[in-house]
C-alpha cells in the first residue's frame, strides 16, 4: 500500500503547483492527479522527475467518474496522506449571464465536486493525513458579479471548518485555503461569458507557489483555514467587523461599478 498525495484540478495553476510541492515530501511515495484535461496531465510526469505520478482523467461534477475513479482506490487501498481538493472553476459577470446550465455546473464541481471527493477519500486516511479544500478569498463576503462562485466557496469554507472539527478525534486535519488573487490561467476563463468584463481590478497578484506552501504548512499546524498575504489577511479581517452590505460597496467602487 502505497502513501500517496491526492490532487484534484491538477492540470493547471494552483493544483499543479500541489503536485510539484507534495512530489518533493519525503512522507509520499506517488501523486495521484486528477484533471479533465489528459493532455495537460501527460506534462504533469515530467515536470516532476521526483516521484511516480499516475495521472487519471475524471470530471468531479460527474459522481459516475468519481465512483470509477475511486474503484480504483478500493482495489489499491493506498494510504492518503495529503489531499488537495483543488478542482474548481468560475466566472465574474451578472447571474442572468450564466445559463443554467453553466450556474449548476459551477455548483457540481466547486461544491459537490469538494464533497463528493473528500467524503469517499476519508476511509484511505490515517492519523496524520491532511485534507485541504480550496476555498476563495470571496468567501469572507458576497461580492456582486462573482456572486455564484463566491457563494460556492463559502459553502466549502463552511463545511472544511465544520469538517475539521468532525475527524479531528481520528487525527485528520481538514484546511481550507483561501487565496486572494493568484497568477494564474484561472483569469483566461472568467471573463468567457456574453457580458463585458467587469471584475477586471487586482490591487495584488499573489504567486501559487507562495499560496499553496503557506496552505501545506497551516495544514501541517492543524489550521483549518490558511490565508495567506497582507491584503488578503487585511480583507478578512475588515470582512468579519464591517457591514456587509458596505464591503460590497468598497468592493464595487474599486471596480468601477454600481
Amino acid at each position: 500500500m502505497a502513501n500517496i498525495a491526492l490532487v484534484t484540478g491538477a492540470s493547471s495553476g494552483i493544483g499543479r503547483e500541489f503536485v510539484r510541492q507534495l512530489a518533493k515530501r519525503p512522507e509520499v511515495e506517488e501523486i495521484w492527479a486528477l484533471a479533465r484535461n489528459e493532455e495537460k496531465l501527460a506534462m504533469l510526469v515530467d515536470e516532476n522527475p521526483e516521484k511516480p505520478i499516475r495521472t487519471f482523467s475524471v470530471d468531479v461534477s460527474d459522481n459516475a467518474q468519481v465512483a470509477a475513479f475511486f474503484e480504483t482506490v478500493e482495489a489499491e487501498a493506498p494510504t492518503i496522506l495529503w489531499m488537495a481538493n483543488n478542482a474548481g472553476w468560475g466566472k465574474f459577470c451578472r447571474c442572468d449571464e450564466l445559463s443554467p446550465e453553466e450556474s449548476l455546473s459551477m455548483i457540481a464541481t466547486n461544491a459537490g465536486g469538494v464533497v463528493n471527493m473528500a467524503v469517499r477519500a476519508l476511509p484511505y486516511m490515517k492519523a496524520g493525513s491532511k485534507l485541504i479544500n480550496t476555498g476563495s478569498a470571496s468567501a469572507f463576503q458576497p461580492l456582486p458579479y462573482v456572486g455564484l462562485y463566491g457563494a460556492t466557496k463559502a459553502f466549502v469554507r463552511s463545511y472544511s471548518r465544520a469538517m475539521n472539527k468532525e475527524v479531528k478525534r481520528q487525527g485528520i486535519t481538514v484546511t481550507c485555503m483561501c487565496p486572494y488573487w493568484v497568477g494564474t490561467n484561472f483569469f483566461d476563463a472568467v471573463h468567457e461569458h456574453p457580458g463585458n468584463a467587469v471584475v477586471t481590478k487586482y490591487e495584488v497578484m499573489y504567486k501559487p507557489e507562495d499560496v499553496v506552501r503557506r496552505a501545506i504548512r497551516d495544514a501541517g499546524r492543524g489550521k483549518d483555514m490558511s490565508v495567506y498575504g497582507a491584503v488578503n489577511r487585511f480583507q478578512h479581517v475588515a470582512a468579519k467587523l464591517l457591514p456587509q452590505r458596505l464591503v460590497m460597496w468598497i468592493f464595487l467602487k474599486k471596480q468601477g461599478l454600481k
